[in-house]
């Protein structure tokens, strides 16, 4: 880069600060001026200032209020100048007073920040959301100049913005670089009208999918061939979902731990086949709703229903070019709808008729309706009994997954692992490593575990009677007496010990550990090893009383 102003510290253009929207600032800024080292930064703020006008026509209106770009009145060329303008005036230290930035801590010119230069601030008005009543938060110049540039090096992600930013900073460097390169590919085609947009619209299945980009693609990230070992100790995901826009800017926040990272990276590169069989089959249209069924065969969801929606694809497309409408419903096949008085035919797309109107209770469609009170959304509702099915690549982008939202919201997934390794063959392995790195549980108490499992399936003359008797436990002295009496029948066997008091005491019973725990794993280990050895405990067309009979659906 040209460095032809003396006022600007060049190293804080681009140094680290920990602060994800400067930072990301910073890594657009430094990869622009690896490509164009002739450039000055005001030639860099005016070639990415006309791509925000020209190319995007001002629409940053989720980053900064009413700034020299997104006000109503900088439509155009008039947007350019104000914008320059005012970088320009930075550089100079126009209206700059002396004291310390609140992002890079250095002492120099500052100048105050609000929501129409600053991502996520007060606004300029209310002075006591700031230090000593400023009339914003006090930033560098070098600060104030790297949020210009963060909107090419994130995306879109259903109605907010996202920035994905990791502890690492490598990792954070490639999903910037990604979005960056994306985005400049899409303006030399002339097809980039706004920020990048993600194919998924629900955060927490998006965090894993970022995840799985770092786990193929970043090598601090991957995992040692020879050792096996996890690279990925100590690394940490965070997702900013958020929008800066008029009077409601709201921001959340999804973090993938490191212990959790280390984990979803082992069980994909070992034991990727079991973990995605296992997580695929654990997908809600929303919490709660548990009326599609899935089908294990092609991978996919259905469900039978007495009526349906439908919505011509000229339509939808037009209702999905509204970032914050959200509207993500999945579709679940297409039809070609007749129009009884024109006789006109439109291809649609079909929807479900109960998340159609669970997507039109959201708060996203009631602001977005009082905005466009003229936009209609035609839409027939069609009485006809029906299997509506749902492919993969619609369900994983936008459904709630049970076993990611657990492992962020740091509930347990035995109970869902317990489920599926009933009927389906689950590495142990993975189970052991869940618990032992995510719910912290002492290798030896699984040890105990293994050893007691195998003993109960070596007794095939009682081993259905068992089997039903930790199932049906519903109290912890029923799981304690089932352990005292297979006790009692090794040692009348004349086997070594089963367990020891201070197995029994330390590993499988210590204070705090909740009895539910023993039996889930207890029933998961044996079933696994019935899995690995052919054994099946039932007669041909027989069903266990405890098992929720499937639904069977055929697709239309």
């Amino acid at each position: 880069m040209k460095q032809i102003y003396n006022s600007i510290n060049y190293e804080w253009l681009t140094k680290p600060t920990g602060d994800p929207f400067v930072d990301i600032g910073g890594f657009v800024i430094e990869y622009l001026q690896e490509k164009s080292p002739d450039k000055s930064i005001m030639d860099l703020i005016e070639e990415v200032t006309h791509i925000y006008v020209n190319k995007w026509d001002n629409n940053l209106h989720s980053f900064f209020l009413n700034s020299t770009i997104t006000h109503n009145k900088n439509k155009g060329q008039k947007g350019i100048e104000k914008t320059l303008a005012f970088y320009k005036g930075l550089i100079e230290e126009e209206n700059a007073m002396d004291g310390f930035c609140r992002i890079t801590g250095q002492k120099g010119k500052v100048f105050s920040a609000g929501r129409d230069n600053h991502i996520m601030s007060g606004s300029g008005a209310l002075i006591n959301f700031h230090h000593g009543f400023e009339g914003g938060i006090m930033l560098s110049k070098e600060a104030l100049i790297r949020m210009l540039f963060v909107p090419l090096g994130v995306e879109q992600l259903g109605d907010k913005v996202v920035i994905v930013f990791s502890n690492n900073q490598y990792v954070s460097h490639y999903f910037v670089q990604k979005n960056l390169e994306q985005n400049l590919r899409d303006i030399s085609a002339g097809i980039s009208k706004s920020i990048l947009k993600s194919d998924f619209s629900n955060p927490a299945n998006a965090l894993f999918d970022y995840a799985n980009q770092c786990i193929e693609n970043v090598k601090s990230a991957t995992i040692n061939e020879e050792t096996r070992r996890s690279n990925t100790k100590g690394i940490t995901l965070n997702l900013f979902h958020f929008t800066n826009y008029q009077a409601k800017p709201t921001i959340d926040l999804y973090t993938l731990p490191a212990v959790v990272f280390s984990f979803y990276a082992e069980c994909i590169r070992w034991y990727k086949k079991d973990w995605m069989n296992f997580t695929i089959a654990n997908y809600r249209k929303f919490e709660n709703y548990a009326g599609a069924v899935y089908d294990e065969e092609n991978q996919t969801y259905s469900e039978k229903v007495t009526e349906f929606i439908v919505i011509s694809k000229k339509k939808v497309l037009d209702l999905r070019q509204f970032d914050r409408l959200n509207f993500n419903l999945s579709t679940a096949g297409e039809r070609v709808v007749v129009d009884k008085k024109t006789k006109s035919q439109s291809d649609c797309y079909i929807f479900s008729k109960t998340e159609f109107d669970y997507w039109k209770q959201s708060k996203f469609y009631k602001e977005w309706k009082k905005e466009n009170e003229s936009f209609g959304i035609e839409n027939k509702t069609i009485k006809e009994t029906v299997t509506l099915v749902y492919k993969k690549d619609g369900f994983v982008k936008k459904w709630v997954n049970l076993i990611y939202n657990n492992l962020l919201k740091e509930k347990s997934i035995l109970p869902e692992i317990l489920k599926w390794n009933e009927k389906h063959s689950f590495n142990f392995e993975i189970t052991k490593k869940y618990q032992i790195h995510i719910m912290n549980m002492n290798s030896e108490t699984l040890k105990q575990i293994e050893r007691i499992s195998d003993y109960i399936i070596s007794d095939r003359e009682n081993l259905k009677k068992n089997i039903r008797s930790l199932k049906t436990a519903k109290y912890g002295s029923e799981i304690r007496s089932f352990l005292i009496r297979q006790i009692d029948k090794n040692y009348k066997e004349g086997n070594e010990k089963l367990i020891s008091l201070n197995d029994y005491v330390t590993y499988l019973f210590p204070e705090g550990r909740n009895w539910s725990e023993v039996r889930d794993l207890l029933l998961i280990c044996i079933y696994q090893k019935l899995h690995e050895n052919n054994i099946s405990i039932y007669e041909e067309n027989e069903e266990d009383d405890e098992t929720i009979d499937e639904i069977v659906v055929t697709e239309n």
